[in-house]
């Protein structure tokens, strides 16, 4: 059989600066480890915006793992930006879709028995629309998130013109997937799934399930970086400590950490990465630590918490206090350590709460109410208690949240249409 994969992701290929990155570096690990040793003959395409070395994201490491990789091709088009903007607007979004449809469509048919597009969340929302319909090619669209999820973020207000195009796009494309043969969306989660029926009316015969999760069998042991070792040395002889990590955005609640730090008389630790210079949120994350005695890590090394959370020996709550998830990573990253002196305590909201059973396998609290969620964390420091939710959360892990298991189940499910 001869096959070919197109796979189309704003980040992850050659840059990693969000959790989309994360999950499709796992797709093109998966799709590797299933097809490198089969009696397939097969092309991974993986199409990404066109990158500068200075741009926001950029990662030589990434280029270089991912262009040493076997039948595998690196395009990077144009977004309109020459390179200046990765994610962009809905006219880079509009620029980048085109390309990518017009490189795709360029390639023969013929030429494969089947051929594969996985395009992933925004940027490349319409690309469906503009690829030619041939029976032998299966499209397949994977939202990380949408406008309605994050109606308010960095870069967009509700109902503002660019949430409203927005919406648009998704609707738009989720109408042509509902009605066009061999096009289908990959959930990756419960609360994701509902979502898109609830709220966009996505057909469910049009579903796939490729649940975020955890390669469990792939360990692997990086140097740190020396700037890491050092900002770790400020936090590494706290008794306790509390620590949430991740983009400089609202819905992530990281003051909740520094309150709930504050009010448990333990030390709340925020590392934060910015979008741009200036960002006007991270003085208010410096105001309030100032108010908590919370210290802030503004655009730290990216494996600085990773040096923290394999390290730190002595008590650590890794709080997910997000107020808007469609699927956060963190909980079975930290699942997959193994260490039980960490607790997870996750805020209990859609898209957290059905990866945790609450008090058997980590911590659910209501982050609307500090001084009961920091009650009820106090509960749990125990460090018996800690090591039994740590040990119920391998079996989570394992059963659940084996990507292996759910990507094998996903690419099995692609491949029989």
């Amino acid at each position: 059989m001869r096959l070919l994969i197109n796979l189309c992701a704003h980040d992850g290929i050659i840059s990693e600066y969000t959790g989309v990155a994360t999950m499709v570096q796992r797709y093109i690990k998966m799709i590797h480890k299933i097809l490198d040793h089969s009696n397939i003959e097969f092309q991974l395409n993986l199409i990404t915006p066109q990158y500068n070395t200075d741009s926001f994201g950029y990662s030589s490491s990434v280029l270089a793992m991912h262009d040493k990789l076997p039948n595998t091709n690196i395009i990077q088009l144009s977004n309109g930006s020459d390179g200046k903007i990765n994610f962009g607007s809905i006219e880079n979004w509009q620029t980048l879709t085109k390309n990518a449809a017009d490189y795709i469509n360029a390639i023969s048919n013929a030429s494969y028995d089947k051929i594969i597009t996985i395009y992933n969340d925004v940027p490349y929302t319409s690309l469906a629309s503009l690829l030619s319909n041939q029976p032998n090619h299966i499209k397949i669209w994977i939202p990380h998130s949408t406008v309605k999820i994050h109606d308010t973020d960095a870069f967009t207000k509700k109902d503002s013109q660019e949430y409203n195009s927005r919406l648009k796009l998704e609707c738009d494309a989720i109408n042509f997937i509902n009605n066009t043969d061999n096009n289908f969306v990959a959930y990756i989660s419960t609360f994701m799934k509902e979502h898109l029926v609830n709220e966009y009316a996505l057909n469910q015969t049009k579903l796939i399930e490729l649940l975020n999760g955890e390669i469990v069998d792939d360990i692997t042991h990086t140097t740190p970086s020396p700037d890491a070792l050092q900002l770790y040395q400020q936090v590494q002889n706290y008794d306790q400590i509390i620590l949430s990590f991740g983009r400089a955005e609202k819905y992530k609640n990281h003051e909740a950490t520094m309150l709930l730090g504050k009010a448990m008389n333990i030390k709340p630790i925020v590392a934060v990465h910015g979008y741009y210079k200036g960002q006007p949120i991270m003085n208010d994350y410096i105001k309030l630590s100032q108010q908590t005695n919370a210290t802030v890590f503004i655009d730290p090394p990216y494996d600085f918490v990773k040096v923290l959370l394999e390290r730190f020996k002595n008590t650590l709550i890794m709080l997910i206090p997000s107020t808007k998830e469609p699927m956060g990573l963190i909980v079975n990253e930290v699942r997959k350590l193994n260490k039980p002196n960490i607790l997870i305590v996750a805020n209990n909201i859609p898209g957290l709460r059905e990866q945790i059973t609450d008090g058997v396998d980590g911590v659910l609290v209501d982050l609307s109410n500090i001084q009961a969620s920091a009650e009820k964390i106090q509960s749990y420091l125990d460090r018996q208690k800690m090591q039994q939710l740590m040990f119920n959360a391998q079996e989570t892990l394992r059963t659940k949240y084996n990507f292996n298991k759910c990507f094998e189940k996903f690419f099995d499910r692609i491949m029989k249409i």
